[in-house]
């Protein structure tokens, strides 16, 4: 190697340097915290800190009624067991972490390494694939720490919506043809098909819902997404005659419960059976959050503070709490797609459009499946549910949207003060 190859390569000092400057170059600076959207931060923390009074209402311990009438509800509070609401603070906390640097980065990073971060997905889900474990014979999860774990896919969802992204904002024209489309059908088939095979279920309609979504969005010709609506269905007979077949699939079982209530009510259909009740009990104004012989006290409700905690608002602060929460999670939906409009470039809306789309079909499907209306997936509730990796995941795409947003109005600012006034 001679000299001038010497000098073309950089040192680890000058590629630190480089790093920085690009790093301050792309950073959040001050002028854009005007155009921030506290309000939807705001709604953001009510939420989640909602969801922390959730979790600690579903792992409670029983009181007798004795009990209740001779303590103060601070004592009440303080008998109580507080392990996965603290946990459930502490994700909340790493998770603001996680949305503030992400805040602090230009969306166009992510627009730029998209590839790099879908690849790296594509690595993770392989690597979970054969060395991961998890429960119900899946194999998703790395386990970390004393019974700790992190489930890739969840962080796999951000990673196919910025690449969907990046894939759909890059074309000139919309999908009009067959051939046109099929590249990105392989796009988001690989990863799917990964997650199938954990099996994943839940997960992989989450990534279906948000390619559907982003799809329409592009402006895809609608005689396309009909015929992928059409081959879905068909593609439904054909797993359904295979799930019947093997007549010991758990999802077959939960898929006979959706279309029969009274199927195994002591079996496979026990923890929808009782989660209905346990919102019918909750009434108008609800039990509150210690009652005697609650469903969520005597552990009634398999998962009732992860993926069917719904019940546990339900029956806990009544119809009037779950719609509050369900107000609040439509809020939230209507200012993510208002604030998709509003983005100054395609990158940006299709993000927004994306993290819409995820936390949208979340909502409706965890929501849906506890009262019977969806077959069970065992997808979490945004934001509500207990887990470190979804909790990660939702903060992680709420930083995203706060960064496109808040750096799409000052762009709108500063377009509007260049333009001459009219006479």
């Amino acid at each position: 190697m001679d000299k001038r190859e010497r000098r073309k390569k950089p040192n680890a000092q000058e590629l630190f340097k480089r790093i920085g400057r690009n790093i301050r170059r792309n950073s959040f600076t001050p002028s854009l915290l005007r155009s921030f959207d506290w309000g939807l931060l705001i709604l953001l923390l009510l939420i989640a800190l909602f969801g922390v009074v959730c979790i600690f209402a579903a792992t409670a311990s029983p009181l007798e009624q004795e009990e209740i009438d001779s303590m103060t509800f601070l004592e009440m509070i303080r008998s109580q067991p507080t392990y996965y609401a603290r946990l459930q603070l502490l994700w909340i906390l790493a998770g603001l972490l996680c949305m503030a640097g992400i805040i602090y980065l230009d969306p166009k990073i992510f627009e730029r390494r998209a590839n790099t971060i879908y690849w790296i997905n594509i690595l993770m889900l392989v690597v979970v694939l054969f060395t991961g474990g998890g429960r119900s014979g899946m194999t998703g999860w790395f386990s970390w720490g004393r019974e700790r774990t992190i489930q890739p896919s969840e962080f796999g969802k951000l990673a196919i919506i910025i690449s969907l992204a990046k894939l759909f904002a890059s074309r000139k024209k919309h999908i009009m043809t067959v051939a046109e489309l099929l590249p990105t059908l392989a796009y988001v088939g690989l990863p799917l098909i990964l997650i199938m095979m954990q099996p994943d279920v839940g997960t992989a309609l989450v990534y279906i819902a948000v390619y559907g979504v982003m799809l329409f969005s592009s402006g895809t010709s609608y005689k396309l997404i009909v015929g992928i609506l059409a081959l879905g269905v068909l593609m439904l007979v054909f797993v359904w005659y295979l799930m019947n077949v093997s007549e010991s699939s758990f999802r077959l079982a939960r898929i006979k419960v959706w279309l029969d209530p009274t199927y195994d009510p002591m079996g496979a259909g026990l923890q929808t059976a009782n989660a209905r009740i346990a919102v019918g009990s909750g009434g108008l104004w609800g039990k509150g959050l210690f009652s005697a012989g609650s469903f969520a006290s005597l552990n009634y409700i398999p998962d009732d503070y992860t993926d069917f905690i719904f019940a546990i608002v339900c029956e806990a602060f009544g119809f009037v709490g779950a719609g509050l929460l369900i107000l609040a999670f439509l809020l939230l939906i209507i200012r993510l797609f208002a604030l998709s409009t509003q983005a100054s470039d395609a990158f940006g809306s299709y993000v927004i459009v994306g993290v819409m789309a995820m936390f949208l079909f979340h909502i409706v499907e965890n929501t849906g499946m506890v009262l019977g209306l969806l077959p069970v997936t065992g997808i979490p509730l945004p934001f509500i549910s207990y887990g470190g990796s979804n909790a990660l995941t939702n903060f992680m795409g709420m930083g995203m949207v706060f960064s496109i947003s808040a750096r799409s109005r000052e762009e709108n600012k500063r377009g509007r003060e260049r333009r001459p006034a009219r006479l």
